[in-house]
């Protein structure tokens, strides 16, 4: 189903017209025969009002983005084009569109979790006083014209050169730097895991590689064969991904949420129990559902040659079994504790996967088997327990580690960089697992996060150190290194594969920065210091405008909206300050600015080698993105009291920033 529709106040448009605004958001990004047909005129009006706008043609760009920036296409048109309008412009079906947003990892949720009511736009002619307001915007839009690198074009540069580096016993996963988190495997992997990427991982120590699957496109599906159309051809790209990955010494890893839910239509009330927002879950008390479980998996490990292993999630936002999410509705499973869920779930794909033969690994990654989800300690242990000895066991490092900024105390939710875990239920629950024999495995952060995910990585390798070298202590040299953000190449990535028992700090700065290695080490403290000064909450991380940082837009009037995970941000600022009050935030970010900025200062004392200026760009620009979120957050407090002289000192300093 696509998300409802509502009514809620429009950003106003910047140019004359609304259709303006739609060509200048699409224009060299989707097909222009395609903008035409929305507009109602024809593609060579199109052309002409483009270049009116200051726009140049150039189609060449389309398909990468229509290939691999499509969230940003829609994100774009979110609240500008109705449904029937964005789906025409990208060529979409309903279907197509329904599945990207439920499926790419909740995008709806990120768009607010409604569509904004929007007119349907359409194309008419300007009028004389329109064109000379255009005119006028069309010489600052020529004056910002930036031509540069391709988009998409992360890893031209990059060349398959021979490693003598093999793959260590240590586990190192990580998810592909642009690879998808829908229907990851309907395209072959070269599109998002080139050779050339593939190699660097191998120089960089990285030894697997993970991406989502979901067993109805990867196997038949006997509720609904709709649902597994494709299935081989599916199979066919993700052996290939698999062979050609083993040439660099990495192994594919596909992370399972499953049994995935019905649509509730009523067509399958014998297989199904909890029930909710129109999707009816599998129940694992019925035999057929835990035989579907079993034969799917062991059918795709029997017929895959050479599957690292399955990463499971048994505990989340999405529907799979009746008791995913606290307080089930079905009447059989209200009954049953989740951690008996969770662990059927665990132990039946194992069964298969060891049945198939296959050799592939097993890792049940125990994020939701926490407080976060009603769950108690004991519970958490209870589950543990019931876990076949031959499953390994991963934990996200630092959740629910007790935090204190500015006065205020804190836990963390999810993930952190700032705050080096382990927390003290990680411990617990990793040292359960390793007295009852199971391999256990850390889920870190250690490029980016959503502290700040607009960079590929930030340069606070002593934070990273701090954290690998906590862990090693309770004895955890296994990691996943990312969720879907933070798979880029860099050194984090090269300490982390560096680093064991005997691992020194010092020397691999010298190895690393040679004669530079101690101011660049000076910079990084500093950065790190900085770092430590953020504001975290769950809040801040999901809902501040950092994300988008100064492609944010800003509202003149109050916007009467509320702020969105990771997407739009209004400016409803108590939404991303809490728990913090408006001053200490304030005051949080103003003393990692300093830091980190401090840390910037010392890098332009050493030789400017391209691995120093890359540290440089990323570290600048999470500084920009930090101060896009201080100033945005001091311009919405500033609107609300109706301080004009402050809005005005605001305004001007964030088109400073803005160019930057």
């Amino acid at each position: 189903m696509l998300p409802e529709v509502k009514k809620v106040k429009l950003i106003p448009s910047v140019f004359p017209t609304v259709w303006q605004t739609v060509i200048f958001r699409n224009y060299g990004i989707v097909n222009s025969g395609r903008i035409a047909k929305i507009l109602g005129c024809d593609e060579k009006t199109v052309d002409e009002e483009a270049f009116r706008l200051g726009l140049e043609k150039d189609e060449s760009t389309v398909k990468a983005w229509e290939e691999k920036g499509y969230l940003t296409i829609i994100r774009n048109n979110w609240f500008l084009l109705s449904y029937s309008q964005i789906i025409e412009l990208l060529d979409y079906t309903q279907e197509k569109l329904e599945f990207i947003l439920e499926k790419e990892d909740f995008f709806s949720v990120k768009l607010g979790n409604y569509k904004p009511y929007c007119e349907e736009v359409k194309y008419f002619p300007l009028s004389s006083e329109q064109k000379a307001e255009t005119e006028s915007l069309a010489k600052i839009v020529k004056s910002h014209s930036v031509k540069g690198e391709r988009p998409f074009d992360f890893f031209s540069k990059l060349k398959v050169t021979p490693c003598e580096k093999t793959a260590g016993e240590l586990r190192r996963i990580i998810h592909g730097y642009v690879t998808p988190c829908g229907d990851t495997f309907a395209v072959n992997g070269k599109t998002y895991l080139p050779d050339n990427l593939l190699c660097e991982y191998q120089k960089q120590g990285i030894n697997g590689l993970w991406l989502h699957g979901t067993l109805s496109s990867l196997s038949p599906y006997p509720f609904d064969e709709n649902l597994s159309k494709g299935y081989q051809e599916r199979r066919e790209n993700l052996q290939e991904l698999i062979d050609r990955c083993k040439n660099y010494g990495i192994k594919i890893y596909l992370y399972f949420n499953e049994p995935r839910a019905l649509s509730d239509d009523g067509k399958y009330s014998h297989l199904v129990g909890r029930k909710e927002n129109g999707f009816a879950c599998l129940c694992l008390e019925r035999a057929e559902v835990q035989k579907y479980l079993y034969e799917s998996v062991k059918d795709l490990c029997t017929e895959i040659d050479g599957l690292g292993g399955i990463i499971t999630i048994t505990m989340s936002e999405n529907p799979t079994h009746c008791n995913y999410y606290p307080n089930t509705n079905c009447p059989v499973c209200k009954n049953i504790p989740p951690e008996q869920s969770a662990s059927i779930v665990n132990n039946i794909i194992y069964k298969a996967v060891k049945d198939s033969g296959c050799g592939a690994e097993v890792i049940a990654n125990l994020w939701g088997w926490s407080q976060f989800m009603c769950w108690t300690e004991e519970q958490t242990f209870r589950g543990i327990d019931l876990l076949n000895k031959g499953i390994s066991v991963m934990c996200v490092s630092e959740y629910d580690l007790e935090i204190e900024k500015g006065g205020v105390k804190g836990r963390i939710i999810d993930y952190s960089i700032s705050n080096p875990g382990p927390s003290d239920i990680t411990v617990k629950s990793l040292k359960r697992a390793k007295e009852k024999g199971h391999k256990i495995y850390a889920k870190i952060q250690v490029n980016n996060s959503w502290e700040c995910s607009a960079v590929p990585y930030l340069p606070v390798f002593d934070l990273v150190y701090e954290h690998l070298d906590n862990l090693s202590k309770i004895g955890v040299f296994d990691y996943m290194l990312s969720w879907t953000l933070g798979g880029y190449p860099s050194p984090s990535l090269d300490l982390t594969s560096k680093f064991n028992a005997d691992f020194n700090l010092d020397k691999w700065y010298e190895e690393k920065f040679k004669g530079d290695a101690n101011t660049v080490h000076r910079g990084v403290k500093l950065i790190c210091d900085g770092f430590r000064e953020y504001p975290f909450s769950i809040s801040s991380l999901y809902y501040s405008p950092k994300t988008l940082g100064y492609a944010n837009l800003w509202e003149k009037e109050s916007s009467q909206k509320t702020s969105t995970m990771v997407c739009f941000a209004y400016d409803d600022y108590e939404t991303w300050t809490t728990p913090y009050d408006y001053e200490t935030y304030i005051s949080q970010y103003e003393k990692l600015l300093k830091k980190w900025k401090e840390g910037l200062e010392e890098f332009k004392k050493v030789e400017q080698t391209e691995i120093i200026k890359e540290m440089a760009l990323y570290g600048e620009v999470a500084y920009l993105h930090f101060k896009s979120d201080l100033i945005q957050t001091k311009y919405s407090f500033a609107k609300r009291n109706g301080d004009s002289v402050q809005i005005k000192n605001l305004v001007s300093e964030d088109k400073t920033l803005t160019k930057e």
